[in-house]
């Protein structure tokens, strides 16, 4: 019975669906299933699924022996270890472990948790740093095009020159404002991440209590002003007189 109840986990790992089918729901280890979903920290949610679809086939779930099994996987499932590494991932905790020692499980996971937030904020820094880089180099591709004497149909001489400014100043704030801002937010949040780890790696009483520090964001484009105008006509004179 081991050895086909481990056959049973197995064959529902590899297929990795919520539903069963006809010939899963004939052959269920029910236990098997349980001790599975348990060391997945499923809800009874998972339980009623695989109900409603054995329902269908014409065969019932063995409720007992789901939920004795269900018990011992979310005691493989309930460990400091598995509460860590679920709130270092920045996963939700669905509250299964209220009878399998929840108090070391939750202290572990906001322990996780608190990993998380550290290495999420360098990770968005670096998103963000990455997104103005990519919209200054298509600012400044189009403007070189410009440059060389492309015109967009149907535009008047004064839509046109509107138009380049406004994508002239967006790429002057970008270079200016945008740009310094996220390289600082990630570097400044890298440094503070190596710090938090070597916190936690020294056991420092601190950890459960920080927080990286907050980059909300640079100052908002507004649009071009009338310096912006002024600074690209003498770019564009300069230019011309090289």
């Amino acid at each position: 019975m081991k050895h086909w109840s481990t056959l049973v986990v197995t064959i529902v790992l590899l297929q990795g669906c919520a539903t069963m089918s006809v010939d899963e729901c004939a052959i269920a280890d029910w236990r098997a299933l349980g001790i599975e979903d348990g060391s997945k920290g499923e809800t009874l949610a998972k339980a009623a699924k695989r109900g409603e679809a054995c329902a269908k086939h014409g065969y019932a779930i063995d409720r007992s022996a789901y939920d004795i099994g269900r018990f011992e996987g979310l005691g493989l499932f309930c460990t400091a270890s598995t509460g860590y590494g679920l709130g270092e991932r920045g996963k939700g905790y669905n509250g299964v472990c209220t009878d399998h020692n929840e108090a070391a499980f939750l202290d572990a996971y906001n322990r996780g948790r608190e990993m998380y937030t550290f290495t999420a904020s360098v990770s968005t820094a670096k998103s963000e740093l990455d997104s103005v880089k990519g919209r200054h180099n298509e600012l400044d591709s189009k403007l070189n095009k410009y440059w060389g004497g492309y015109r967009d149909e149907g535009m008047t001489t004064d839509e046109h020159n509107t138009m380049v400014l406004g994508l002239w100043a967006e790429r002057k704030y970008l270079r200016e404002e945008a740009i310094p801002y996220w390289n600082y937010a990630h570097q400044y949040l890298g440094e503070q991440l190596d710090a938090y780890r070597a916190k936690v790696n020294a056991g420092d009483p601190a950890i459960g209590s920080l927080q990286p520090r907050s980059f909300p964001g640079p100052e908002r484009y507004t649009g071009p002003t009338k310096q912006d105008a002024q600074e690209m006509l003498r770019e564009v004179f300069s230019s011309l007189e090289k």
